[in-house]
C-alpha cells in the first residue's frame, strides 16, 4: 500500500498572516527551527515564505534599505502555491516538489483547509525508515556540485546559492570538502559571530590635503560563514543510511567522497526525493 502524506506531514503548521512583517516571520523561523512559513487567510493557504525569499528580499535593490518591520509578508510571499491533499502518496508529493522545484507542500483537506505541511525533510525520513537496501548513494548522487574555495567572497557565494538546485555550496580545499554553506547561513547571518580580524582594515587617506586614518570594512569570505568539518558519505553506502544520517544530524547535504576523501559529488534531500519517485 502506498505511503500516505498524512503519515509523514507535520501538524500543526507554523503559519502567519499576509499582513505580518518580515521581522515577525524571521522570528518564527528562528524560534521554531523551520525553513518556511505558510501564509493563511481563513485557515486556507494563500502563500508561502522560505529562507530563499529572505535572501531575495535582503538583496533586492527595491527593499534592502527598508527595515524588516516595514516589509509585509504579502510583498515577498510566493502566491499560487502548490498544495497536496492529505490522502495522497509521498511519491506524489515527491513528484510535485521536483516538478515545481520547491522544498515543501502545504497539506490540505478535501475542503482546502490547511491541516499540515510535508517537506523534503519528511520525505528523507520516510526513505530512511521504509526503503533500506533499495539504492546506493552512487545511484542518485549529483556529480556536479556547486563548489567554492575558502577565500571566495560572500557575493560569489550568494550568486552560486541562488543558482544551485538545493541552495547548497561545498567549500573545498585540495579537492576535499572542508565546509558547507547553505541559504540559511546567508539569510540569517550573524555578523557579530564573524571573526573580528576580518571586520575591517586601516588605511591612511590624504583627502583634503591631510593624512587621516580610515577603516575599510572587509567582505566576509566563504571560510567565515561555512559550517566546517561536514559529514560525508561513500558512493557504495546504502542511500537509506545516508538519509538516516541527514535526519539524525539535522543536515540537508552529504558530500560524497572516495577513499582518499576527494569530493565525488553530493547527496541532498532533492536526490532522496528523486529516489522515492523511482520506487
Amino acid at each position: 500500500m502506498p505511503v500516505k502524506v498524512s503519515s509523514y506531514m507535520s501538524s500543526p503548521v507554523i503559519a502567519a498572516s499576509p499582513y505580518d512583517n518580515l521581522a515577525h516571520i524571521r522570528n518564527l523561523m528562528i524560534r521554531h527551527h523551520v525553513g518556511r512559513i505558510v501564509i493563511v487567510e481563513d485557515n486556507k493557504p494563500v502563500g508561502i515564505i522560505t529562507k530563499n525569499d529572505f535572501i531575495r528580499a535582503l538583496f533586492s535593490r527595491r527593499r534592502y534599505t527598508k527595515p524588516l518591520e516595514e516589509i509585509k509578508a504579502e510583498e515577498i510571499m510566493t502566491r499560487n502555491i502548490v498544495v497536496i491533499e492529505e490522502n495522497k502518496s509521498i511519491k506524489n508529493a515527491a513528484k510535485l516538489m521536483l516538478r515545481y522545484s520547491i522544498s515543501g507542500l502545504p497539506v490540505v483537506s478535501r475542503e482546502g483547509m490547511l491541516v499540515g505541511i510535508i517537506t523534503l525533510t519528511d520525505l528523507t525520513r520516510a526513505y530512511a525508515e521504509r526503503y533500506q537496501g533499495k539504492l546506493r548513494v552512487a545511484d542518485v548522487m549529483r556529480r556536479n556540485p556547486s563548489v567554492v574555495s575558502r577565500s571566495h567572497s560572500l557575493f560569489y557565494v550568494v550568486d552560486l546559492l541562488s543558482k544551485d538546485p538545493a541552495g547548497k555550496v561545498v567549500v573545498v580545499e585540495g579537492g576535499k570538502p572542508i565546509g558547507i554553506i547553505a541559504e540559511s547561513d546567508i539569510a540569517f547571518i550573524n555578523t557579530l559571530a564573524l571573526p573580528r580580524d576580518v571586520k575591517y582594515i586601516k588605511r591612511v587617506s590624504t583627502a583634503k590635503g591631510r593624512a587621516t586614518t580610515i577603516r575599510v570594512y572587509a567582505m566576509p569570505i566563504a571560510a567565515d560563514i561555512m559550517t566546517p568539518n561536514p559529514l560525508t558519505a561513500k558512493p557504495l553506502e546504502d542511500l537509506a543510511l545516508a538519509a538516516d544520517t541527514m535526519i539524525k544530524n539535522n543536515i540537508s547535504i552529504l558530500p560524497v567522497v572516495d577513499e582518499e576523501d576527494n569530493l565525488m559529488g553530493i547527496v541532498t534531500k532533492i536526490e532522496i526525493a528523486k529516489a522515492i519517485t523511482r520506487l
